[in-house]
């Protein structure tokens, strides 16, 4: 069962990626949307996509016991129905608030899913091969990242209701996929745990493991950084550039963005196996940082290009490193809490776009805006520093007490 590849592992790996294919032909270019039919501020559309943020990070406290409680196959299924009641509710949406419906919808979503996902793939993975199989799914999101925005305007010509119609149907194809899987492969029955589930275990873990919250703060930076991508920097260039040149640039950078990725994600696996989890870590956040910074201070399609590999370097680095490292820091019967609390990171993700569209309103031009944006995700560097140097000294006590 817990072979390199299985029917169960293969199946996961599958359904990540039709899941975020489906997620890519819609999300990034909602912010274009909204801008473009809606004639929304930075402000109201960075709300819909703080909205989404503030729902996974809710979720995010309190969903983790259950993962670990709770059959995994029937906590997916709970999750991939909400994407797809989101994303069949969208085209129906005329009224601001329908937007914030749907975005906290697709939140909850994310939040069920996305950890369930990584405990099962952690769970029938062994230790030596878990690095490999974390940066497959990784490798994954991103060949659908590569496709998706193409065949994404390739849709949009025909109607946005049909996009959206269609990423439902890609849902529902996963439900149905999944629910055949394990009819056929029931998910061997897991221990029962003893006692209520509340939402103070979540707590508990931050209190008892000072390591795991630091690094929970290094990562709220890095999604307070990541999430301009799609927020702050797609307004930036629909307010720079006339709505089609912005929507073929943008597709251009995801593309560029996708493909960088998969050029460079053998080096960043074997780079993974010289040197430690940590320094991937602090070196991918200086080079995101880097990019955010780079973005704002030229609007030519060369120069963003360049931007973009560098800030995609940074995001291999960091986001192939996480899995990795949450994995190797918790035991089997709390990988369901640790993987949900990150996505307590989210709060990054809720300030970031608001915070961007607030600055893009009040300040003239993209680059002192992207500046203040990098200042503010470099934080990232000393706490994943500190985060790795307080782990380190736990370990030494808890052996010398052992001794």
């Amino acid at each position: 069962m817990r072979d390199k590849f299985n029917i169960v592992t293969s199946t996961i790996l599958a359904s990540i990626f039709i899941a975020r294919f489906g997620t890519f032909l819609v999300l990034p270019y909602l912010t274009l949307f909204l801008l473009e039919d809606f004639h929304y501020t930075g402000i109201q559309i960075g709300t819909i996509i703080s909205t989404l943020a503030l729902s996974r990070l809710i979720v995010s406290f309190f969903i983790g016991p259950y993962i670990d409680k709770y059959p995994k196959d029937k906590v997916i299924l709970i999750g991939l129905l909400a994407y797809f009641g989101s994303y069949v509710y969208f085209p129906f949406i005329d009224q601001y608030v329908g937007f914030i419906v749907f975005a906290a919808i697709l939140g909850f979503g994310q939040a069920v899913v996305e950890p369930t996902y990584r405990v099962l793939l952690s769970f029938y993975t062994e230790q030596e091969n878990r690095r490999f199989i974390f940066n497959i799914r990784y490798f994954l999101i991103n060949i659908s990242a590569a496709i998706a925005p193409l065949t994404s305007i390739f849709f949009q010509q025909f109607g946005t209701d049909l996009l959206f119609f269609t990423v439902g149907l890609i849902f529902l194809i996963n439900i149905f996929t999944f629910t055949i899987l394990f009819k056929k492969y029931p998910i061997e029955k897991e221990p029962e745990k003893s006692g209520k589930i509340s939402i103070f275990q979540s707590f508990y873990v931050f209190r008892k493991d000072y390591g795991f919250t630091i690094f929970i703060v290094a990562l709220i930076f890095i999604s307070f950084g990541y999430s301009q991508f799609d927020s702050t920097f797609s307004q930036f260039l629909g307010l720079t550039f006339d709505y089609e040149l912005a929507l073929k640039y943008f597709a251009w950078l995801i593309t560029t963005n996708a493909i960088t990725v998969l050029v460079i994600q053998y080096f960043v696996y074997r780079l993974g196996e010289v040197i430690s989890t940590a320094s991937c870590l602090i070196i991918g956040s200086l080079c995101l940082s880097l990019g955010l910074f780079l973005f704002g201070q030229s609007g030519n399609i060369l120069f963003l290009i360049f931007s973009m590999v560098i800030f995609t370097a940074g995001e291999v680095l960091v986001f192939t490193m996480v899995d990795v490292h949450i994995d190797e820091i918790c035991e089997d019967h709390e990988k369901g809490t640790y993987f949900a609390l990150s996505g307590v990171s989210s709060v990054g993700k809720i300030a970031g776009p608001s915070l961007g569209g607030f600055l893009l309103d009040s300040l003239d031009g993209g680059a002192f805006v992207f500046i203040i944006i990098s200042l503010i995700t470099v934080l990232s560097v000393p706490s994943f520093y500190l985060s790795n140097k307080v782990m380190k000294n736990k370990t030494h006590e808890m052996t010398l007490e052992k001794h």
